[in-house]
């Protein structure tokens, strides 16, 4: 049996699956960022995720789990949850605790190298090349980068509604959105909402969503800061390439892998870059993650181990992984 894992700081995705492909059990919890909530959090959200997926039976030797989880990078993390994980599996089970990038990335290059590039409530471009060398550009939080993450796009709109307002400009679509969003009738009035303590962040992120529906319609303003948002996209893109690649050899296509949140709703991004990447004739083949990144954990798991993943495994594995997470969003 293989077992992926998914795990962020709002929900963690196991599946487990048999070595044709076919998943046998498939659960989704709550958070597992362990820089993000409690060990106790934790512990609870895995003890039930593993309750699913193992149905609390001890796993042997033949057993694989991969789990990609964000937050375990630095601090003994991933030792933390290599020892949790092993709480729950026995002591036979071959575990390996990765970032959760690495299963974004393999998600779609089926554990190839590549560079993934994720936009979401935060941003970063991370890739791995074809000796195994890993680099990363951003990700650094949103006081110190973050160009193109939600936080990024929200700052850009409250800065030009409030750049308007100093002007004595009348409110326009983008300021009418926002005030409305959040229940005032004034842009100073937003100045409580956006600087309450431990709820800025996000609530500055949540205005990406108005930023990309108005993009939808056509509007300048909103284009051009998903323009702007895709030009450091690319920066990035290029500056990972040049640390990973730079002396691999004659490389004619590189996998750029787009996800999150704000990748997957601005498909206005995706074709922004294309286009950018043909004036410059860049080896950037941009994709957008079609499939669910706890896949990756189980092509990352075939990796690790030296198993070959063949067609009809990712065939059964994908077509069946749609039809669960389609059912899951119907519950």
């Amino acid at each position: 049996m293989i077992i992926g894992i998914d795990g962020g700081g709002t929900k963690t995705t196991g599946v487990a699956v048999d070595d044709s492909g076919k998943i046998t059990a498939f659960k989704t919890v709550g958070p597992s960022n362990p820089n993000s909530s409690s060990e106790e959090t934790v512990r609870h959200e895995i003890n039930e995720l593993f309750s699913v997926l193992t149905k609390r039976k001890a796993l042997t030797e033949e057993d694989v789990v991969f789990a990609g989880i964000s937050g375990v990078e630095s601090g003994g993390k991933k030792e933390w949850f290599i020892k949790l994980l092993r709480e729950f599996t026995g002591p036979l089970a071959n575990i390996f605790v990765d970032n959760d990038a690495v299963t974004a990335l393999y998600s779609e290059t089926k554990g190839q190298p590549g560079i993934v590039c994720i936009s979401g409530t935060g941003s970063i471009a991370f890739g791995i090349n074809e000796s195994q060398k890993r680099g990363r550009v951003g990700g650094w939080g949103f006081l110190i980068g973050d160009g193109y993450s939600g936080f990024a796009l929200g700052k850009r709109a409250l800065e030009h509604i409030f750049s308007e307002f100093d002007c004595g400009e009348l409110p326009e679509e983008m300021a009418t959105l926002i005030l409305k969003k959040f229940n005032v009738k004034t842009v100073p009035e937003l100045i409580p909402n956006m600087y309450e303590l431990g709820k800025s962040r996000d609530r500055v992120a949540s205005i990406a969503k108005i930023v990309i529906e108005l993009s939808d319609t056509g509007d300048e303003k909103a284009t051009k800061f998903l323009h702007e948002a895709a030009d450091s996209m690319f920066k990035d893109i290029t500056l990972l390439f040049h640390k990973l690649y730079e002396h691999e050899g004659d490389h004619t296509q590189i996998p750029i892998v787009l996800t999150g949140g704000i990748n997957q709703h601005a498909k206005l991004i995706i074709n922004y870059l294309k286009e950018k990447g043909l004036k410059e004739r860049s080896p950037f083949s941009f994709k957008l993650a079609a499939q669910h990144p706890v896949a990756g954990a189980i092509y990352a798991a075939h990796k690790e181990t030296g198993k070959s993943i063949t067609p009809i495994f990712i065939k059964r594995l994908e077509e069946e992984l749609t039809i669960r997470m389609k059912t899951e969003v119907k519950g």
